[in-house]
This record gives structure tokens, C-alpha cells and sequence, in this order.
């Protein structure tokens, strides 16, 4: 669960194979300018760090920029599914699918080693059909938005590791996923479906402690001060936290964010660096509050519980449709679902299952985080804090705070700046917040 407003991309296709893409949205500075020097909303000359000035009064218009990078993320994300969906098409129609199982073949006869070396194979076909359009979302245009801090050389590491991670997960996952089809024919996919929400909760459980740090490094909030006061509020809110992390995010951009990740014991709450630096403590806590709302309210297990319906219904599509195009193509070369070369099928079909499912999910997790924002404005009494901390994701992060209803209903993974800052604006007007920047308690605390 992250902090920011976000797009959907296909969530759970992504986790199950190993790899996400977080799709970030957001201010108003030119090409080629930082966003952390752009002008904007902050109070006096205090700083990016200081509050926004009257951060519960009108929404401020979108600025150019904004408009620009938000719009040419929706734009990227629309290229990326068609793209994604016309490659794996390509792969599977062209015979290209066949051929890679002659390829993994070669590893000998046992079925178990040929899938998990067709879907490694699979895994550095598709990491190099995507790379053009990686290379152009993921570098150049964050670097000329200037936000990403990495050399280039950098970057390809981390989508090395990304690879790697990538290619073992998916490996591990269709050598099970394949046996089931061997052994229980055409109901293969009741037990794939319950396969993949284990393995959800399996990657969701690995990834703070095993994968995360495989990209930065994690250690304790090192301000001892908002370090206590967060424990603090944790312990009123009954959650049994120890710590609170901080990632050095800034290795790789300057976007802000903060999340809370894990599972079965993992669970870690992280704020990046770049929000200790862009935020106050007060708007930190708001933050952590907000998190602290999705453990609170069971999100994590509500969302597999949501999402293991999904994933029967997803499978269950991709046995029929696989089935038919196998029978009905045999020039393919795909002998059976059975067969390792239909990987890239039951790809395919379940990359446009989730493309036609993603408003269902996005509207879930709207519903989620609309839910913590208002958990976290309970945990702090503090909407002045809330909206500051709003309006700068829009300053910094190029976040557009004015999104189109039906792009917010079909892409949006959190509910749109404007709504937030609607929200927190709402529930001042009920708890007596004045708004001023000079205000230095927020709301006091009432009694729930």
C-alpha cells in the first residue's frame, strides 16, 4: 500500500512475477528543471520543507508541467498495454512460443527443468521486448523531468536485479502452476487460481525482507524525536510497531513517497528519504497515520480476499480462450496447455483479463485508501497537515491535482489529489481547523 497517488497497472500480474513498476504521477517545473527548485505553494522563504501556506482553502489550478508529466504518464501507461499485449501476440503467433520450447529442451527431458527454463527464457524475451519503452519511461523522461538520480549504468543495475528477481520468481511459479495442469486436466484452474493467491501472499511476505533490499538500504528513522512520536501513535492505535524505517530512495529519484509493505511478521512501515527532506513532522505523522490506517483495518487481507474471486475468474478464462486457440491453431506449435510454449497464452489472456478487470481493482483500492486517509486524519487530528502534505505531492512529485473522473475511475489507484484534499478540507470543517500554516497543533485530539 502506498502513500501516493498512483496508476493501476495489473497489479496482481506483476507480483506474481516478481516485479512492479510504480508508475509515479506528478509539479509544474519544465523540462529539465528539478522539481525540488520549482516554484510553488510553500509558505514564505522557509523552503520545500515548510508547510503549505492555507493549505485548506481553494485547490490551486494545475500548472503546465503537471499537466504534462501526468498526462504523459497516462499516455505511457496506454502504449505500455498495448505494446505489452502485441509483443506476447507476436510471441505466441509467430511460432516464436514453440521455438523457445525447443530451445529449453535441450535441458534435458524432465518436465519440471523445461518450464522453469522456458520461463527464464521467457522472462529475458520480454525484459528485452519492454526495454526500449523502459528505457524511454523509466530514464529519460524521469531524468528530463528531473527526477531520476541515477547514471544510467546505475539504472541498468537495478533492472538487472530486477530481471534476476524476475526470473526466478516466475520460474518457481509455472514449475508449480504446470504440474497442476499435468495432474488435474481441465480443473487445473481452481487450484491455479488458489496457487496464485498463496503465492501472492508469499511474495507480499518476502518482498521487505528479501527483495527490497536488494535495491536500497533500510535502516531505523534516524530522527529520534518523530522516531518516538510515531511509536507513539502506533502504540494509542494498537499496532505493535518497534520501528519505523527510512529508505534511501534518493539513490535512484526524487519522487516522495512512503508505504507499508509485508506480511506475516515482514510488515515494515518506510518513509524515503526524500519525504524527510520535502516534509514536515507534522505532515509525516499524517502520513505515518495513513499507513498505520491499512494495518489497522486489515487492508492487506482484504485486498487477497477481493482479489481471489479475480484471480478464479481469471484463470478460469484463461483454460477456455488457451484451450480454444490451441485447437483451433495447431500451426502454432503449441501441442497442449499442458506444453511449456503456452506460457506466453496464459500471459497473454490473463494480461487482458486483469487490462478489463483493472477499474474493479482500482476502485477497491481507491476505496482502501480513502479509508486510511480517513483513519489517518482520526490518528493525528490534524487536517491542515493532511492537505499540506497533498498539495505537495503536487508541487514536488508533478502529482495533477485536477484528474478527469473517468482517468481517476479507470487508472487511479488512490482516490485524486483534489478529493484528498476535499476530504481533509471536509473533516476540518467538522473538527473547527482555522487552515493557517502558523497553526501548530492541528485539532486537538477527541475522544473515539
Amino acid at each position: 500500500m502506498t502513500y501516493r497517488t498512483s496508476r493501476v497497472a495489473p497489479l496482481v500480474l506483476l507480483l506474481l512475477l516478481g516485479w512492479s513498476r510504480a508508475a509515479a504521477q506528478g509539479p509544474a517545473a519544465p523540462v529539465g528543471q528539478t522539481p525540488k527548485e520549482a516554484p510553488g505553494d510553500a509558505a514564505g522563504d522557509e523552503g520545500p520543507s515548510a508547510q503549505v501556506e492555507n493549505p485548506l482553502g481553494d485547490v490551486p489550478p494545475d500548472d503546465p508541467g503537471m499537466e504534462s508529466y501526468s498526462h504523459g504518464n497516462y499516455l505511457l501507461y496506454l502504449v505500455d498495454i498495448l505494446w505489452s499485449a502485441a509483443f506476447l501476440a507476436i510471441v505466441v503467433f509467430s511460432g516464436f512460443a514453440a521455438t523457445l520450447q525447443e530451445w529449453a529442451g535441450k535441458a534435458g527431458r524432465s518436465p519440471n527443468r523445461r518450464v522453469a527454463i522456458y520461463a527464464v527464457l521467457f522472462a529475458l524475451v520480454t525484459f528485452a521486448g519492454g526495454f526500449p519503452l523502459d528505457v524511454y519511461a523509466g530514464f529519460l523522461r524521469e531524468k528530463a523531468y528531473g527526477f531520476a538520480n541515477q547514471t544510467f549504468a546505475a539504472w541498468l543495475g537495478d533492472r538487472g536485479k530486477r530481471l534476476l528477481v524476475s526470473a526466478i520468481v516466475q520460474a518457481i511459479f509455472f514449475v508449480i502452476l504446470y504440474v497442476t495442469i499435468r495432474r488435474l486436466g481441465r480443473r487445473w484452474w481452481v487450484a491455479g487460481s488458489i496457487l496464485a493467491v498463496l503465492f501472492v501472499i508469499l511474495v507480499m511476505a518476502i518482498y521487505p525482507v528479501f527483495i527490497a533490499p536488494l535495491f536500497n538500504t533500510f535502516e531505523p528513522l534516524k530522527d529520534a524525536r518523530l522516531r518516538a512520536e510515531i511509536l507513539e501513535m502506533a502504540r494509542r492505535e494498537g499496532i505493535p510497531a518497534d520501528e519505523v524505517y527510512q529508505v534511501d530512495a534518493s539513490r535512484q529519484s526524487s519522487h516522495d513517497n512512503a508505504y507499508v509493505a509485508g506480511l506475516l511478521g515482514t510488515q515494515r512501515i518506510v518513509l524515503y528519504d526524500t519525504i524527510l527532506e520535502q516534509f514536515t513532522p507534522r505532515e509525516i505523522k499524517f502520513v505515518m497515520g495513513h499507513e498505520m490506517g491499512h494495518y489497522v483495518l486489515n487492508h492487506v487481507w482484504k485486498t487477497i480476499a477481493f482479489l481471489a474471486p479475480v484471480l478464479l475468474a481469471g484463470f478460469f478464462l484463461v483454460d477456455r480462450v488457451s484451450r480454444r486457440v490451441i485447437e483451433s491453431r495447431p500451426g502454432l506449435g503449441i501441442a497442449s496447455l499442458a506444453e511449456p510454449s503456452s506460457q506466453p497464452l496464459i500471459v497473454l489472456v490473463f494480461s487482458v483479463f486483469l487490462f478489463l478487470a483493472g477499474p474493479a481493482i482500482a476502485t477497491f483500492s481507491r476505496m482502501q485508501e480513502h479509508q486510511a486517509d480517513l483513519f489517518g486524519l482520526e490518528a493525528t487530528h490534524d487536517p491542515v497537515a493532511a492537505a499540506s502534505s497533498f498539495l505537495k505531492f503536487g508541487r514536488l512529485d508533478l502529482d495533477e491535482y485536477h484528474v478527469h473522473p473517468w482517468i481517476e475511475a479507470l487508472l487511479y489507484s488512490h482516490p485524486s489529489l483534489t478529493r484528498r484534499i476535499g476530504t481533509a478540507q471536509e473533516y476540518a470543517r467538522g473538527h473547527g481547523a482555522t487552515g493557517t500554516s502558523s497553526e501548530r497543533s492541528g485539532v486537538r485530539r477527541s475522544d473515539r
